[in-house]
């Protein structure tokens, strides 16, 4: 049942490819359980127009560190909204599948933590002022809700940039089809336990363009010790595109990851474990000359053993 997360990015970069606007929101979040309970939150989003009145939109949240949860989720919402204006107010309502992944706890110590993965609902409303330079200002109140007794509710404040659909040749000198991509990547791997420890991860990727919006790759990747463990292996994606600027692209992958952990952290000589887990990923990648680029990427690795993790890596390779 874990692989049904595939589905939900798979909505998020098909909404990516297409992107009319993305979006950055910050501010404050409460437990609807717990009123006394409050953290902070950011939202990234993507959103699609379908007609005048009608968007589609993928979000990343993060719903910050409120007392023994930290949750984030990937959301996509229908939104229904009044005319957007060149310059002037316009009001929207979306609702749609939140997938969320909280970090929380077994028996309420720090030391032994769990992480949930699952389904819930987000909805929204949403103000915003378009401004004549194609950016918004925005504040978005959004409830995320069916979540077993940490339902909560954000208000945030944040822009947004309207995308520019670039000319054909302009999108094409980022990545025609049959283009090989080698680069090696550097970064910090963090666990998603309460403590957060981290690693140096190092990673070295091919990839290929089946078209200027499609790819896939290949990456074998070390996360790193932390402690005594560490966690090695190869993972397979499948990336969609959509140029943000004449030579910037931003990219989410999707796909698996074969690896070989070990699960004690303690004992250096610990039985080591073969296993296979989804992976998600956001990026972006700038186009320093014909054959030279450099890469910015965050993925998700999603477990079922208790042993979720973050990586971040930056990376600079060549084209051919």
């Amino acid at each position: 049942m874990r692989f049904k997360i595939f589905a939900l990015p798979l909505v998020f970069v098909s909404c990516l490819a297409q992107a009319q606007d993305a979006s950055l929101l910050a501010g404050a979040m409460r437990v609807d359980q717990n009123a006394g309970d409050n953290s902070f939150a950011v939202a990234l989003g993507y959103t699609h127009h379908i007609n005048k009145y009608v968007s589609v939109s993928a979000d990343y949240l993060n719903e910050g560190h409120p007392k023994l949860h930290h949750r984030d989720g990937l959301g996509a919402q229908l939104w229904v909204h009044t005319a957007v204006p060149a310059r002037g107010w316009s009001v929207a309502a979306g609702f749609g599948p939140y997938y969320y992944f909280d970090t929380t706890t077994g028996n309420g110590s720090f030391t032994d933590y769990r992480n949930d993965h699952g389904w819930g609902q987000l909805m929204s409303v949403s103000a915003k002022y378009h401004l004549a330079s194609n950016a918004y200002l925005e504040t978005r109140l959004s409830h995320t809700h069916g979540i077993t007794a940490h339902d909560t509710t954000m208000l945030m404040f944040g822009a947004g940039y309207e995308l520019r659909n670039l000319p054909r040749e302009i999108r094409l000198q980022n990545a025609e089809r049959g283009d090989n991509l080698l680069m090696l990547l550097a970064g910090r791997s963090i666990v998603n336990s309460f403590a957060s420890e981290t690693a140096t991860s190092y990673g070295l990727e091919y990839r290929r363009t089946v078209n200027p919006n499609v790819e896939w790759s290949v990456i074998l990747m070390s996360e790193g010790k932390v402690d005594a463990a560490e966690r090695k292996g190869i993972s397979g994606q499948v990336w969609l595109l959509r140029p943000f600027t004449e030579r910037t692209v931003l990219e989410m992958g999707f796909g698996a990851y074969a690896m070989r952990d070990q699960l004690d952290r303690k004992d250096a000589s610990g039985e080591r474990e073969n296993k296979v887990a989804p992976i998600a990923s956001i990026g972006m990648r700038y186009r320093i000359s014909d054959n030279l680029r450099a890469q910015l990427t965050w993925s998700r690795v999603i477990t079922n053993y208790e042993r979720d993790s973050d990586v971040f890596m930056l990376g600079a390779g060549v084209a051919f």
